[in-house]
């Protein structure tokens, strides 16, 4: 059951997520941070504690980021949970390389990071190479499972590895071409696939909060293209089944 607020957190680095008309038709915050300057795959902690400003204290449900460019934001929303919690992560790349404690935050090593966190039990990693563990500490690879969504005992693996409460965040590079279409190598899974997966998870699980990236960062005049005009309809489909798909599938709380 997802039992986040009904508010959905539009967050504008770029203004992809923007361009998607059909997104305003929920309840949402649009929290704008295009002002801030080197943003893009890295972030400077005294960057990184700006976004955490604006993003305020205010538990949130359903974080739509943008480029997977900015996926380290995930890091932010899993450090404000305040009870242990899963995360189950669907994404092409695992995220997992590690950095010195000081260095920029980066999409690359946000989940690195994110182990770290005294609330996160486990990381469950869907749809990346099973080699990615090579970047995962040896202390902390007790903490990481990767799971491949060929047959179906992945989904039980995932319902049964896991806390009563999780978080997910989603990437849609692990999405295939038909379904989505972002900056960075894709996988081969299928929006249907993901759907089903999410439905599962909340019938079993409370997810108390989910995130979801993987937008195209067009240059605007391919935002007029025809390729570019089926990029956005494409990702803008994807994240609209995504938002259904949690909001429905139990009661949740108002947002204060």
């Amino acid at each position: 059951m997802f039992t986040g607020p009904k508010v959905v957190t539009l967050l504008n680095f770029d203004d992809t997520l923007t361009k998607q008309e059909e997104l305003r038709r929920f309840p949402h915050d649009l929290v704008d941070l295009r002002d801030l300057k080197g943003t893009r795959m890295y972030c400077a902690p005294e960057v990184l504690g700006e976004i955490a400003t604006r993003l305020g204290k205010t538990k949130r449900g359903i974080t739509l980021i943008g480029s997977g460019d900015f996926h380290y934001v995930s890091y932010l929303l899993l450090a404000a949970m305040t009870r242990p919690f899963t995360l189950i992560l669907f994404d092409n790349h695992a995220d997992l390389k590690q950095d010195h404690p000081h260095a920029p935050l980066s999409c690359a090593s946000w989940v690195a990071r994110a182990l770290e966190l005294p609330y996160l039990q486990k990381a469950i990693i869907i749809g990346t190479r099973g080699d990615e563990m090579r970047w995962v500490p040896p202390r902390r690879r007790e903490k990481v499972l990767f799971l491949f969504f060929t047959g179906k005992a992945w989904l039980r693996q995932v319902l049964n590895n896991s806390t009563g409460t999780v978080y997910i965040s989603i990437d849609k590079d692990v999405l295939c071409r038909e379904d989505a279409v972002t900056n960075w190598e894709q996988g081969s899974m299928t929006l249907a696939e993901l759907l089903l997966a999410l439905r599962e998870i909340t019938h079993q699980k409370e997810v108390a909060a989910a995130d979801v990236c993987g937008e195209a960062p067009l240059h605007p005049l391919d935002q007029l293209r025809p390729a570019g005009r089926e990029a956005i309809r494409k990702n803008m489909r994807a994240n609209v089944m995504i938002l259904r798909t949690l909001l429905l599938a139990g009661s949740y709380k108002k947002a204060s």
